[in-house]
């Protein structure tokens, strides 16, 4: 098995809005996603926009994960990665892939002088959560709770 990671580009909008609707589906969220190729096209060429890495084996992909830099991490001075998205087809699973997500994940982070990398995760998502610590990653049991307002 050969799994190459590559940037995405304006080309490959209708793959990765494919994954993307693949995430809100497994996350039960598939009615409120309706992102579209043009949508997330602009997205991908704003200023500090969104960033995309697809996963390849032999050329055919395999997964996803999308990032961007907060502009400024006020307390240390330096930016933020935040990793938005990483969804990788089930049976390409447990191969490795999601540790290469994150070994690129964080020389990037390291070559834009990154603060840290942060993401979010559902808290059912038990298998997730076994990576996430398997790799370094740390629950952050704090006092910060995440709010949104909807903008529809």
């Amino acid at each position: 098995m050969s799994i190459t990671l590559r940037k995405g580009t304006d080309a490959d909008a209708a793959l990765i809005v494919g994954y993307l609707k693949k995430l809100a589906e497994y996350e039960k969220l598939g009615d409120v996603c309706n992102i579209t190729p043009e949508a997330l096209t602009r997205l991908m060429n704003e200023e500090n926009g969104l960033s995309v890495t697809i996963a390849e084996q032999d050329g055919i992909p395999v997964g996803i994960m999308t990032y961007y830099f907060y502009k400024i991490a006020t307390f240390s001075g330096k930016r933020v990665m935040y990793i938005e998205d990483i969804f990788i087809d089930e049976e390409y699973r447990r191969n490795g892939i999601g540790e290469l997500f994150f070994d690129a994940a964080k020389l990037t982070a390291k070559e834009k002088g990154c603060a840290r990398l942060e993401w979010k995760c559902l808290d059912w998502n038990h298998s997730a959560r076994c990576f996430y610590n398997k790799i370094g990653g740390k629950y952050a049991p704090d006092s910060w709770l995440t709010y949104t307002i909807e903008m529809n």
